[in-house]
């Protein structure tokens, strides 16, 4: 088909011919220009392709595909034909002249195998797609052997010019092509076609007669020429590639459905005809061209033809090679350009028409035709590839520095000065541009795209706001929406500047040029003030303010509500309130109607305003608050009363003015003063006004002596003698019997009547006062008045009294106690019997269970019976009372503080018997004394015991079980000589005293905490020191044991050593402390030396020679070396076994040592000793002719453990000398070392 529009062909003609229902031969036929003979010569080499640069295709793979159905095509046009014949596998063409009267060019085919049939809807739609872009084929027919099923024809108006404008950059991005011109035009395309079965049989095409689908479509399309302008050497390339060279001239062509079209083709046919269902695309993507419909789209709605390379396949464009790809992308860049120019010259045509229409009608007719234009244009990604349409689009924006146009509410503006509209905006909004919602909903994706991605437009935002405020007066309920939507914006959490805010506030205006948001203050509440009455220029007008919520009247403008104290303020300066009657009594009817829910605050200050207001309706007209009464005042007719309709509903508020609910006293006074009327009528008058009397008045009537005393002698009195009513009682028999003065009254008296309960509440006394009962229970009133005063008190007390009582003020001794006749106050008195021991006054018991609630405590305080103590302790007889204090105070001792222990520990109140004088008594404090003392200490430390109850208390004041060591060390530093001397050589106790010290020493540290006390230790003869007293003298060397006598001394520490070398020992016999590990370290702690340490011990071997008895000895203990280390942990090791090996054993005849201590020099000769050789690391162990094992094992074990004792030295000489055999059944590993002797 292409190469039938590029010979000029008008006309096609397909023919299936077929047998038995399948496709056995095809003619192809069209009637454009004949073959020359170059085509026939070309048609020869049909890989060379057609050179013709204006023409589409590359490689001849067009006629190539015939190959694909069939072996032996003949062509023939012009008269002349040629055939095409296969020997083996050469392909031969044999050329002649055609007898055929024929005028069309024809390409029949004979199938290599048979074909089905073709599907009639799909090779339609195939055949309209390829018509579309046809430049001079406009008809094309489709015959099944001799049946006409399909008939494809195209009408084209004629083109015409589209104005390319200055502003357009017509050059591609590396300007190798340029767009010259564009021509738009209208095309019709038209179908006829049979509609038949899916299976159906090619014979029934004559015997059924089928149902023919006529249809049209109408499209747009839009020509550009370009010119081309490549360098030679890119020339080159593209001939290399493509076997042609590029055109100097080409086209772009364009099919899309305009607004009218798309119209015209959806009237024409309510359900378009599938045909054309790949041309009319809007609104999916349309597809790019080569002379037939390939399978890479556009990014927008427009099919687009253009001498783009495909690939190979020629189902897309070849943007893989670099030559390819850079001639493609600049000509897909130009068909971005004229996409735009389209679209902009859409837009002008819109606008023209926008300016002109009036009618709601036309413009929504216009929204509709730029909502078309708009999705028309809006791209999407592009498939197979995506770079195609980003390059369309890409063109589309930059091949012109003018904002894109589009329609708005406005008219026709670049992008960038219309706004995305806010439906909560647009009751408002009315001078900015907006997008119609109409074009906005059907465009959604574009704008989404062109605000967020491209940046081409913005929402409406604050400022677009402001300058619709500058610019124009808003109505009312433009102003209602403007804040609605000022609401909504804030509490979506948008931040507006204090700047912003200013400006909003001053630039709306509210009726006038002067009332702006800034002069509102407060807002309406019809519940509180009707919207009827007037209100203060700075409230929002009600119409306005009722839409929005009140806590965002106050949260976002800042405004409050309209109360009651503020109108007030503004509706009493009104004239009428005390001119018209009926405003007056409607202002009056809301101020009380709210004023239950007014501050305490405020209530006064609407008292203030109104107080002096002539503003209170009357019988009398209107009156001022203080000049009025209420209705129900009609003790004189004459009275101003009060006017309402409901005078229930103001009574609240007429309380507040002081409207008089009751007659003035003065009034009352000197009108009962003229009449015949006393004191009984007076109180049933005022009683029945209890309620309405003000507190001034109450306070005159309990102040004022109105009420006579009751005559109880019934004498006829000159003048009634009158009193307040606090100074009398209610006429009852208790009153008159304790004598009090009582009211006079007559009838019954009851307190419950209305009469009763007022002077009650005036003062008048039911019972006795405090005061009053408590002097009636006290000496010196008569005993049974007394008695009856206390029970009536006690009684009475939870009901009466208890308010008012303070047991620490009273000063009336009431209480009796448990001692006959004698009565105390509240504080004076307890209820323990037990503390009487302690000379307190005690509660008569049988009221212990009844004086608590006046405040008689149980017990004496703490603090009283530690004072109480101490001035016991200075009589004689305490210490027979003794024993008995003391175990009342351990019940008391979980009531004392630490304190109060602190301070009975320093005072001397504990009682003992002087030893000489039996007679005297002499104080100990608690730290003084012991409960137990050891034998032979009791004269230095004073034993006690008041039985387990007392010394309990007594042991919480401080008093210790028995001496601490802190105590023991106090007695040896201060009288040790003296308990030397008391003890008579028991040392025992002695040593028993220092043991529990050095325990101290050891765990408890309770004496090292007391630093000056160890340096006192330190410095006095306070240990216990052993020297030997020898009777007779006998050394046997080597064994280091002597005759002699322990003697023990009293010593310090200076001269004290601890005996931790028996043989230094023996040597200087110095002052040694006693042999116990505990008392050992007490006196390390204290200072005493090791005596060790303190001796310098110089020995020198004299006649060093090697023996056998050496070398037997050496052996012995190089054999047995691991046994000596056997179960000895690492850390318990001095010298290893290497050390023990190395060991040299030499024989000498004596060793000469000389020992030193302080200036005491003793010289002695020993048997054994193990000494290092002199500048070497090396170590010999000497011995002599009276050695003995014990000795060397002695010696051995000192330098090879680190602490080692009798057992170690025993355990040494065992393994020495036991026979390795008995060793072996002993357990001990002896094989390796028989084995060696084998």
């Amino acid at each position: 088909m292409q190469n039938s529009d590029d010979a000029k062909s008008s006309s096609i003609q397909i023919i299936f011919e077929t047998k038995n229902n399948v496709v056995t031969r095809i003619l192809f036929k069209n009637n454009g220009i004949y073959f020359r003979p170059e085509d026939w010569n070309r048609l020869k080499k049909i890989a060379e392709g057609n050179p013709d640069e204006q023409k589409i295709g590359a490689f001849g793979v067009g006629f190539y595909s015939l190959f694909s159905v069939c072996d032996n095509p003949f062509v023939s046009s012009g008269g002349r034909g040629m055939a095409f014949y296969w020997r083996g596998n050469q392909l031969f063409t044999k050329q002649g002249q055609n007898k055929s009267t024929d005028d069309w060019t024809t390409f029949l085919m004979d199938m290599k195998d048979p074909i089905e049939i073709p599907n009639i809807e799909k090779f339609s739609r195939f055949l309209a797609n390829s018509l579309g872009f046809t430049e001079n084929l406009q008809n094309i027919s489709v015959h099944f052997n001799d049946t006409l099923v399909i008939r494809l024809s195209k009408k084209i108006q004629r083109p015409e010019p589209l104005r390319i404008t200055s502003e357009f950059n017509t050059y591609s991005p590396q300007r190798m092509f340029q767009l010259t011109s564009i021509n738009v035009g209208r095309v019709q395309l038209d179908v006829e076609r049979l509609i038949v079965p899916t299976n159906f049989n090619v014979r029934q095409l004559h015997l059924i007669n089928y149902q023919t689908e006529k249809a049209s479509i109408f499209l747009k399309t839009a020509n550009g020429d370009l010119d081309v302008n490549v360098s030679n050497e890119f020339s080159l390339k593209m001939e290399q590639i493509t076997k042609k060279k590029p055109p100097r001239k080409t086209s772009i062509q364009m099919i899309f459905t305009g607004f009218n079209e798309h119209n015209l083709s959806s009237d024409s046919d309510e359900n378009i005809s599938p045909v054309f269902k790949d041309l009319l695309q809007y609104p999916e993507q349309g597809k790019i061209y080569i002379g037939f419909s390939t399978d890479q789209t556009t990014g927008c709605c427009s099919h687009l033809a253009a001498r783009v390379i495909p690939t190979m396949e020629r189902v897309s464009i070849d943007m893989a090679n670099e030559t390819l790809a850079k001639y493609n992308s600049e000509l897909l860049y130009l068909s971005g350009t004229l996409c735009r120019i389209l679209y902009e010259d859409e837009m002008d045509q819109i606008k023209r028409s926008y300016n002109g229409a009036n009618a709601e009608h036309d413009r929504a007719l216009l929204e509709k035709r730029a909502a078309h234009a708009l999705t028309h244009f809006t791209y999407h990604p592009s498939t197979p590839n995506p770079q195609i349409g980003k390059i369309l689009e890409s063109q589309f924006f930059d091949c012109t520095r003018k904002n894109l146009s589009i329609l708005s509410t406005n008219g026709v503006l670049p992008i960038s000065d219309v706004r995305i509209p806010d439906p909560k905006m647009m009751g408002f909004i009315k001078n900015i541009p907006v997008v119609p919602t109409n074009i906005f909903e059907r465009c959604n994706v574009f704008f989404i795209k062109a605000k967020n991605t491209l940046n081409l437009i913005r929402d409406l935002n604050f400022q677009d706001v402001l300058h619709e405020l500058r610019n124009r007066m808003f109505s009312e309920n433009e102003i209602t929406e403007l804040l609605k939507w000022f609401v909504f914006y804030r509490s979506s959490g948008n931040i507006v500047s204090a700047s912003e805010l200013d400006q909003f506030m001053g630039l709306t205006r509210i009726g006038n040029i002067f009332r702006t948001l800034k002069t509102i203050r407060h807002y309406l509440n019809p519940g509180i003030i009707p919207t009827d009455m007037d209100v203060p220029n700075d409230v929002m007008p009600y119409t306005i303010s009722k839409t929005l919520l009140p806590q965002d009247l106050k949260k976002w403008f800042g405004w409050s509500e309209l109360t009651l104290v503020i109108w007030a303020r503004f509706i009493v300066n009104k004239p009428n309130l005390e001119n018209d009657l009926t405003f007056a009594r409607k202002v009056l009817q809301i101020l009380a109607r709210n004023l239950n829910n007014t501050s305490r605050n405020n209530k006064e200050i609407i008292r203030q305003l109104f107080v002096q207001k002539r503003c209170i309706p009357t019988k009398f007209g209107l009156k001022l608050p203080n000049e009025a009464y209420f209705q129900n005042v009609t003790i004189f007719p004459d009275l101003p009363t009060i006017e309402f309709q409901k005078p229930l509903s103001v009574q609240s508020l007429m309380e507040l003015l002081g409207v008089r609910k009751v007659v003035e006293l003065k009034l009352v006074f000197d009108r009962l003063d003229r009449g015949n009327w006393d004191h009984m009528q007076l109180v049933k008058y005022l009683a029945s006004m209890s309620s309405d009397l003000k507190a001034d008045e109450i306070r005159i009537l309990k102040s004022k002596p109105i009420w006579p005393k009751e005559n109880l002698a019934g004498s006829q009195l000159a003048q009634i003698q009158r009193f307040v009513t606090s100074n009398l009682h209610v006429p009852s028999s208790l009153n008159r019997e304790f004598g009090l003065p009582i009211i006079d009254w007559k009838g019954r008296w009851s307190s419950s009547t209305q009469e009763g309960t007022f002077l009650i509440m005036l003062g008048l006394r039911e019972y006795p006062t405090l005061k009053t009962i408590l002097e009636l229970a006290a000496p010196p009133t008569d005993p049974k008045i007394r008695s009856k005063a206390f029970e009536y008190f006690i009684d009475n007390f939870d009901k009466n009294y208890l308010k008012e009582y303070s047991p620490a003020t009273v000063n009336n001794a009431f209480l009796p106690c448990s001692d006959q006749n004698t009565y105390a106050k509240p504080s004076e008195c307890f209820i323990n019997l037990e503390c009487k021991i302690m000379n307190f006054k005690v509660i008569r018991q049988d009221l212990r269970y009844r004086v608590e609630k006046l405040g008689v405590h149980q017990d004496p305080s703490r603090e009283t019976v530690i004072n109480e103590l101490k001035k016991l302790s200075r009589y004689v007889q305490y210490g027979d009372n003794a024993k008995k204090i003391f175990e009342y105070l351990a019940s008391r001792k979980k009531d004392f503080i630490h304190s109060d222990f602190d301070q009975l520990a320093k005072f001397d109140f504990i009682p003992l018997r002087n030893k000489t004088k039996t007679n005297e008594i002499i104080l100990f404090n608690p730290r003084s004394v012991y409960f137990e003392v050891q034998e032979g200490l009791s004269e230095f430390f004073p034993c006690i015991d008041f039985g387990e109850r007392a010394n309990s208390f007594l042991s919480a004041c401080g008093v210790k079980k028995r001496p601490s060591p802190v105590d023991l060390a106090r007695l040896l530093v201060e009288s040790s000589a003296k308990l030397w001397g008391l003890i008579k050589g028991n040392i025992e106790i002695y040593l028993n005293i220092l043991r529990i010290i050095a325990i101290d020493f050891k765990s408890c540290r309770n004496i090292a905490d007391e630093p000056s006390l160890i340096a006192r230790m330190k410095g006095a003869p306070i240990l216990v020191a052993i020297k030997k007293e020898r009777q007779e003298r006998r050394t046997n060397s080597g064994d280091g044991n002597n005759d002699g006598i322990d003697c023990y001394y009293l010593s310090s520490t200076n001269k004290i050593f601890i005996n931790d070398n028996k043989i230094y020992q023996r040597v200087f016999n110095p002052l040694t402390a006693p042999e116990e590990n505990l008392l050992e370290s007490l006196y390390k702690e204290l200072g005493c030396r090791s005596l060790q340490d303190s001796v310098k011990e110089t020995s020198t071997p004299r006649g060093i020679k090697e023996t056998n008895k050496s070398k037997q000895l050496q052996n012995e203990i190089m054999e047995r070396s691991s046994l000596f280390y056997h179960e000895y942990k690492e850390h318990d090791i001095k010298r290893d076994e290497k050390w023990l090996e190395k060991l040299k054993v030499r024989e000498v005849d004596y060793i000469e040592t000389i020992y030193v201590l302080e200036n005491d020099e003793k010289k002695e000769r020993t048997d054994t000793l193990i000494l290092q050789d002199a500048g070497m690391d090396s170590w010999t162990l000497y011995i002599s002719s009276s050695s003995n094992l014990l000795d060397v094992s002695k010696h051995i074990v000192k330098n090879i453990y680190k602490v080692s004792n009798w057992k170690d030295v025993g355990y040494f000489n065992m393994l020495l000398t036991s026979p390795l055999l008995v060793l072996k059944e002993m357990g001990y590993p002896v094989d390796r070392i028989l084995q060696q002797r084998k």
